[in-house]
């Protein structure tokens, strides 16, 4: 019965969307499809309402996979998901109410993009929370 009531209350999102970015030297970001020029990505994404959730600050867990399906090792740390220990890409808390909310969250390379289609899987309260690729040229 906890297992059940614990998948319940995690928050899941309706949709993943994901932009690659150029910053430029002023500061402003340009979308770009061009590995060898993004720089960054943005990750759009609105969690579903959910009353039995948590209210308050919820950590979520970003992964990012590479075209040959390697872990991009960003901060390095370890989380429990699906009953399995992840590496994480990058790591952020969010505050959530119970209501749909749309949030961004903004994630560097350290290293230069290659070309090809990369995965991003969002995780929080133990599950995954959602899903979505983008591919660069």
């Amino acid at each position: 019965l906890n297992t059940k009531v614990k998948e319940g209350a995690a928050i899941k999102t309706s949709y993943v969307e994901i932009g690659t970015f150029r910053v430029r030297s002023n500061g402003k970001e340009t979308q770009v499809t061009r590995a060898n020029t993004a720089q960054k990505i943005k990750v759009a994404f609105t969690i579903n309402p959910n009353p039995l959730a948590f209210k308050g600050m919820h950590d979520i867990y970003m992964r990012v996979m590479d075209p040959a399906g390697n872990l991009i090792i960003g901060e390095g740390g370890m989380f429990i998901a699906n009953n399995q220990e992840y590496q994480y890409t990058y790591k952020t808390a969010l505050e959530y109410n119970g209501e749909a909310k749309s949030y961004v969250v903004d994630w560097a390379n350290r290293a230069p993009f290659e070309a090809g289609t990369y995965t991003v899987i969002l995780y929080a309260d133990g599950g995954t929370m959602g899903r979505g690729t983008f591919s660069l040229k």
